[in-house]
Formats: structure tokens, sequence, C-alpha cells
């Protein structure tokens, strides 16, 4: 049925029996990549067949009871992963280098290379705005539904009703958080969780679907601000990064598919190259925006999230960020203001207080604490999403919706209750807090907001003093609750009061019973069907535990608790994210620390080391879980001793130069293989049995499979949508040398320009704009573009101009290493494999390297 360069018999097509049905919503096997799931290999070596037999020996025939990966770089996927990864299709980096693409170029004028270099600035300014928008709405949001709660119930702890103050305090939580869930369930769940995996997986080149579009951007961000606000240990600042992403992908296309919008604005940044970075822009912007730290957003950029870097794209992200960042403070300050580098969280310590080198080794005990926190947290949350995700696979939608009732449920309870059972205490025991500040009324007006805790003011010397504000909570004038301080409270507004300056504001059995509720709870609390982040949940662990060490040290010597609060949060951040440089930068923007620089930046490389010797991050394993086909910056050990053919697909459907259209809407209608790229290769020549070359040899022609280019799916369902049709073509003049070795059963090519062989003008119909707006909408299906009978069967399409000249293809004695560095450094989709001949013999996608 297809033209196929393989000569055994396709007989072994695992994936359609009986055993796999049921994984996909139809009976059909969606192959939504580039070519099947059939591999075969082309040597028989003992010790290559060895490994992939140890490769593919835990799969038990596609069962889903994958295990969790726990070392990094030891992932296997089983038949069944693969099968999942076949809804993921990778995106298209590589520029199409074609002929109309040439003609393009040479009649582009430098004027509009300026112009498309500076709409790229004037993208990236309006990203930044837009992104310090979103940020300043969702801390404005937030702090009014914390004011209205905090409000509402504490009315009632005034009389001392305490109950019901709990059931204020509860059912406000109830209705933020349960809505938050329903409205994931319109959405889908793709706008559940932080959305780093996704951002993630997206640039490094897979394409999710449904993972920036319109409306997860809206629900995403109505989802934070709900979940935000309803009691749960969560942060913001994951769901930021996926926010920014969608916003910066939205601005620099200017197109919606999900509202069906294609303007021809912006036009020329229609592909994923650019939206590639236009997204990373985004992603870093809101880091930036969350954290107030325009230059720790650059390095989560090129760090963490973006797979694929440029130095233009530096300085694109850096003037974003700053954009981000000014445009939340001038907001949140007002411009009558002193411009300071507050964001949306910033917290603040006084550089009064400096460290000894001698607690460098404290510093350094709780890297090695936080390395482990951050590992074990990585490990119970990796098996608790994996069992939610067998739990509720065969479930209705709501049981997810009622899962956050019960957590929001317990968290609101267990918070309360430790607030509720802590005796009072005495504001004077504080060490270092004024006397004169009045403690927080809980039943006072909206202007005493429990999320501004700390107000830092400045005495005739110059200095920083740091006034604390106390949760009085049932407690009578004069007297405070420290408990209520962290859980009667906003996640930030504990965080300042963990960093105060103060030395006993916090008592330690206090700071130990809550470093234990705080890491369960938000270990249970990732993975719930809402929009929240790690972040802020995660530093309050590590800050909590480090203050904690800080204070049980200060027994013995004189230090500063403050600044192992805030080693300790740096370490317990690296611990769960493995995140280096960027989290330095961060937690020292975040905090105005620069003068503990050195305690966060050893803190944070030993907890990243000890982590990594149990596990990756925990974004890694969410990938995993989820099936993203993601390729690492180095490839698996257990593979670096195989060869491409061990990896490639031999049953490649390819199509001739010029190829006639019943046959191209065969190939794309197919269920069989559902490809989305296909090698083009040379016509063949008619066989005369009657005619000789020069040398008397007999002229021999066979089916050939000689490599010209590529041409993807996309690509010619717009040459079939706009019929850019054409009668049979005559077969390019003068193909081979003559003259050479008389036996040469295939002459040498002739050597010159790559336009010369074969050149055939474009259609005048289809330019090189019009191709690349079209190949970024949808299109309708081929048996509604109204194609005529006889079109199909007469007429011819003339890929030459369209297909990619310019392709990296791999001879079929490359080595496996040498293939997965090709598709990690120049983001490939396809890579064709020829033999000595330029004869297709396979081809190697992103799925087959995994």
């Amino acid at each position: 049925m297809f033209r196929s360069n393989s000569n055994e018999n396709n007989n072994n097509d695992s994936y359609d029996d009986e055993n796999n049905k049921g994984i996909f919503l139809d009976s059909k096997i969606e192959i939504s990549d580039e070519t099947s799931l059939i591999h075969k290999s082309h040597s028989n070596e003992d010790d290559y067949n060895g490994i992939i037999n140890n490769r593919n020996g835990n799969n038990n025939g596609g069962n889903n009871n994958s295990k969790v990966t726990h070392r990094r770089g030891k992932h296997t996927f089983t038949d069944a992963d693969k099968l999942k990864m076949t809804k993921f299709e990778s995106l298209d980096f590589p520029i199409i280098d074609n002929q109309i693409f040439r003609e393009y170029i040479r009649r582009t004028s430098k004027l509009n290379h300026i112009l498309k270099t500076f709409g790229k600035w004037i993208i990236c300014f309006m990203v930044g705005v837009l992104v310090g928008i979103t940020a300043y709405l969702v801390k404005q949001s937030v702090e009014f539904v914390n004011e209205f709660k905090f409000e509402q119930s504490g009315k009632f702890l005034g009389d001392e009703r305490k109950f019901i103050a709990f059931l204020v305090y509860y059912s406000i939580n109830i209705l933020f958080g349960v809505s938050a869930s329903l409205v994931i369930i319109p959405v889908g769940q793709i706008a559940s969780g932080s959305g780093i995996p996704e951002v993630k997986g997206y640039l490094n080149g897979i394409r999710i679907p449904q993972s920036m579009n319109v409306k997860t951007l809206v629900g995403k961000l109505v989802s934070l601000i709900l979940a935000y606000s309803s009691g749960l240990i969560l942060g913001p600042e994951g769901p930021m990064i996926h926010i920014g992403s969608m916003l910066g992908g939205a601005i620099g296309q200017v197109k919606s598919k999900t509202l069906k919008w294609y303007p021809k604005v912006f036009w020329k940044y229609h592909n994923d190259r650019d939206r590639r970075d236009f997204i990373s822009t985004g992603a870093a912007a809101g880091v930036a925006a969350a954290f107030g730290a325009p230059i720790g957003g650059v390095l989560f950029g090129f760090e963490e999230a973006s797979s694929f870097w440029s130095r233009q794209l530096t300085w694109r992200t850096f003037f974003a960020c700053l954009i981000a960042t000014f445009t939340t403070n001038i907001i949140l300050q007002g411009f009558d203001m002193q411009i300071h580098d507050y964001g949306v969280l910033k917290f603040g310590l006084s550089n009064k207080y400096l460290y000894k080198y001698t607690e460098l080794v404290p510093f350094a005990l709780l890297g090695v604490v936080g390395g482990l926190l951050g590992a074990l947290f990585v490990y119970l949350n990796a098996r608790l999403s994996q069992w939610r995700s067998k739990f509720f696979s065969n479930k209705k939608i709501y049981l997810r919706v009622l899962e956050v009732f019960i957590l929001i449920t317990i968290t609101s309870t267990v918070l309360y209750c430790c607030a509720a059972f802590t005796p009072c205490r005495s504001k004077s025991q504080a060490n270092g807090s004024n006397s004169s500040i009045e403690p927080i009324n809980n039943s006072s007006s909206s202007s005493s907001n429990s999320t501004k805790i700390i107000k830092l003011l400045n005495n005739d010397s110059g200095e920083d003093i740091q006034e604390d504000k106390f949760i009085t909570f049932f407690c009578v004038e004069g007297e405070y609750n420290q408990m209520a301080g962290l859980s009667f409270n906003s996640l930030d507004a504990a965080l300042r009061l963990l960093f105060s300056t103060s030395t006993d504001i916090f008592t330690i059995p206090t700071l130990a019973i809550f470093s234990v509720i705080s890491f369960i709870l938000t270990t249970i609390t990732s993975g719930l069907m809402l929009a929240s982040g790690l972040f802020i949940p995660m530093m309050l662990v590590g800050a909590t535990f480090g203050r904690l060490a800080g204070q049980v040290i200060a027994l013995f010597v004189s230090v500063d608790p403050c600044i192992y609060a805030l080693v300790g949060a740096s370490a317990m951040m690296a611990g769960f994210s493995r995140m280096t440089i960027s989290l330095a930068i961060i937690m020292v923007e975040l905090t105005e620390g620069t003068q503990y620089m050195l305690p966060v930046i050893l803190s944070v490389m030993i907890a990243k080391w000890v982590g990594d010797i149990f596990n990756e991050s925990i974004y890694e394993h969410l990938m995993e879980q989820k099936c993203y086909p993601f390729l690492q910056s180095q490839p698996p050990k257990s593979m670096i001793k195989l060869g491409v053919v061990d990896i490639m697909k031999t049953d490649v459907v390819t199509l001739h130069e010029v190829e006639r259209v019943s046959k191209i809407i065969e190939v794309l209608k197919s269920e069989q293989h559902f490809h989305n790229g296909f090698p083009v290769i040379e016509r063949p020549r008619p066989c005369d049995s009657n005619k000789k070359d020069i040398y008397g040899n007999q002229e021999y022609y066979e089916d050939e499979t000689t490599y010209s280019g590529l041409i993807l799916r996309n690509q010619l369902i717009c040459l079939l949508y706009y019929r850019i049709f054409c009668h049979e073509q005559p077969l390019p003049q003068n193909p081979r040398l003559l003259g050479g070795n008389p036996n040469r059963r295939y002459n040498q090519r002739r050597f010159g320009r790559p336009t010369e062989y074969g050149y055939a003008p474009a259609d005048s119909r289809m330019t090189f704009e019009l191709m690349t707006q079209s190949l970024a909408r949808h299109f309708p299906p081929i048996d509604k573009m109204n194609l005529k009978k006889d079109e199909i069967e007469t007429m011819y399409i003339d890929l030459r101009p369209y297909m990619n000249l310019s392709t990296i293809v791999a001879n079929e004695t490359y080595s496996y290493s040498e293939a997965y560095s090709l598709f990690r450094t120049i983001g490939l989709r396809h890579l064709p494999v020829v033999n000595k001949k330029n004869e297709v013999v396979g081809i190697v996608t992103r799925k087959d390297l995994l």
C-alpha cells in the first residue's frame, strides 16, 4: 500500500494486539509522531541484543504498572508508556530551508531584518508589561481574599468564640478551594499543578496539547487566585511561570488556534522557533515578577526552563524581566513613592547582622539536611502522584474535587487547632521586638492586613529597624500567639516572621512542630486538581527548619537565627528542584541579603549534590509519569553502546519528488501509519532492456530510494488545501556523470549547487509568506476540502520547491550518542538514516531515543 524501503515482512506489529487496547479513547492506535512504533535492528551482535533485551525486559507486554524511577538516568519506558507518548508530537525548531524560503531571503532587504529584530524587542516589552500586570492582579486578589477571610473570622476571635471563628475560616477556605478545583474541569487537568513540567517539555521540543492556549491561561489564572486563598499550603510561583510562558507565546504569535483567530500581524514570528524564544522569555518574566528578581528570572530560564539558549535571547529576556519587575513595582507602590525593588514577594533581612566563618560548618550541614528532605519529598510526592493517577484513572472527575475538599478540611483543622492549643506568650519575651508595637487585632478594619507583617522603618542613624506585628489569636493585650503567626496567616507573611531578626519570636518546640506539619501538608497537597506551586511552601519548610537549627545553636553561641532561616530555605529549595545558580540569585534578590551570598551558595550546592544521590528533581519525575518524551542534556547510560541502526524505524513511508495527488491523500489518510515527516526520494526511471550505456552495459534502474529532502505532513495538507497541483513533470536532464568505473552500478551524482540538480520553480500561488501563515493554523479534514475526482486521479504535486533541502541525515554507522546529541543540541524532529549510496534505510525521532 505504501512505498517502503524495508525488505522484511512487517508482520510483527505487536502494538495492534488485544493486550494494548484501551489505552486510547478510541479503538485506533493514534501514532501521532513521525513514524510508527516498529523497531527492527540491523545488528545481530549478542552484546547489542543483550542491551535491547535489558531495555525491554521489564515491559511485561505493555503493562501499565511501571515503577517510579529514583536514580538519575536509570528510567526505562514500558511499551504502554511509549504508546502514551504517541499523543505528543515534536515541534519544528529547525528552519524549513526550501526553495521558497531561499527566494524570500534573497529578496529581503536589510531594513526588513532590522524591523524583524525590532519587533522582537517590542514583543518582549509587551510580555514584560502584561506579566507584571498579571502578577499584580494575582497579589492584590489574594490579599483581598485573605484580608476578608481573617477579618470575618477575627470578629469571632475577639469574642472568644473559637468554634464559630473556625467555621467561618473553614467555610471560606472550602468555598475558594473547591471553586479552584471546579474551574479545572471545563478547562482540563493541564491547567492544574504548577505547569513547570509542561513549560520545560514544550521548550525541549514537545508539543503538549492544550498546554499553551487561551483557555488554559484563563483557567490557570482563576484557579491560582482561588487556590492561593484557600488556606492550603501552596504557592503562586510555579503557576506564574506557566502563565508567563502562555502570555509570551500568545503575544509573540498574535493568533489563537483555540479561538480560530489568525491575523496577519507578526506573521514572521508564526513558527515554532520564535514561539519557543517568546515562551522562554515569558517564563523568565513570570519568575521575575513573582520574586522581584529580574536577574534570577533570566538565570531560571537559562538553567531550568529552556533547553535551547542564545546570546540574543539572553538580552531580550533580561529586558522583559526588567520590565515585568518594574511594572509590578510601579503599580504596587504608585508613582509618588520612591522606587524600591519590591516584587510580589519580598522579605528583606537586616544587614546589621553578619555571620562568622565558623558558621559555614552548620550552614553546610543545613545543605545536607535540605538535600535529604528534598529527596524525601520527591520520593513521597512521586509515589503519591503515581497512586493518584492509578486510583482516579477510571473514576469520575468530581472525585478529584472531593479530594480537594478533604485536604482543605484536614489542613484547616490542623493549622487552626495548632494555633488554638498553643499558649499565649508575652511580647517582651521576643528579644529585639519593639515594645511600642501594637498587636494585630483580627477584628479590626481592612487596614490591618495580615499579610503586611514586616515594615521597615529608618531611624535617625539610617539603620533599618524591623517592626514586627504579632497575631493575638485569643490572647490578651501585650501577648501574642506564636503558632498563629505561622499557621493562621498567609504563607508569605509567615516567611517574613521566620526571617525576622527577633531572636526569640518563636520557641523551639513551636518551630519543630510546624516544620513537621508543613512538610507533611506540602507533600500531600502537591498534585491536587488545582493550580499550585511549590516554591513558597518548600521555602516555608526550609526556613522553619533552618530557624529551628539556628535557635538551637543560639543556646550555646551567639548567632542570628534569621540567617539560618534563609540558608535552610535555600537548601530546601535546592533539595527538591535541583536549581543552583538561579536559585542562589533569586534568594539573594528576594531577601536583599547580598552579604549572605556565600552561605546560600554553599547550602544550595551541597543540597543539590546530596539530592542527586537519591533521585532527580520533582519536575523530572512528573514529566516521567506523564510520559513526556523529554530529552535530558546527556543520553541514558544504559543505551550509549547502541548504534543508530538499533533504534531507528525501518518502515519508512517515502514520497517521490513529483508525486500523484492520490498517493499523497492515501498516505495522509492512512490509519496504519500516521506519520508527520516523509523523506522525499528521487523519481524512478523507466527500465529499457534494449538500451545500454557508453560502456556497453545494460542500463538497469529500479525504484530508487536516493534521498533528496524531507517534507512535513502540514506542508502536504497546505499544498492540497490551496491546490498547488501540476501535470507530470519531465525527469531532470543529465542526472549523472558520464565516465568513471564501467562496473559502477550507480554512477556518481553531478556535483554543483544544490538547486542546479532537479530545480523546479515554485507555483506562483504558494509563497513563503503564505506557507508560513498557513502552517500556523488548523486545516479542515481532507474529505472537506472539496477536491475534484479528476484532480485526485490525474494531477501531481511537485514537492521539490517545498521540501526541506538542508535536513541533517545520519549514516547507518552513526552511534546512538551522536544521534542523541544532534537532537538535543539542534532540536531535530526527524533524522533520516541513509546508507553509503545515500538511500533511505530508516528514520529516527525523539521517541526512538528513549
